[in-house]
């Protein structure tokens, strides 16, 4: 005697760990293709130019600044805050997709 489940016929009883499919009337059509590995997503390409932005403004910003506190400063300081803010957001959800 095998020391697998027995069952009576017509039971669909599955003693390898594998998949059972079982229907009463038509065809189970089952694709077992794997996804192929595809180019960049879109939230790759947006961080890919977003972070570039950042260097950039960040270098625009601090050879702007003046040291006089004008409202250009403070301005210039707030965008590059949100932007960076912005892009660890970004990253964050960009890190939670792939890991």
């Amino acid at each position: 005697m095998s020391s697998g489940q027995q069952g009576t016929p017509g039971q669909n009883i599955n003693t390898n760990s594998g998949n059972v499919y079982a229907t009463q009337t038509g065809n189970i059509n089952i694709n077992n293709n794997l996804a192929q590995k595809r180019g960049p997503h879109l939230d790759t390409k947006a961080l890919l130019v977003v972070l570039p932005a950042n260097v950039i403004f960040f270098f625009y910003g601090m050879s702007a600044y003046t040291g006089r506190n004008t409202s250009g400063d403070n301005w210039r300081a707030g965008i590059f805050l949100f932007m960076l803010l912005f892009t660890l957001g970004m990253i964050g959800r960009w890190v939670r997709r792939r890991f």
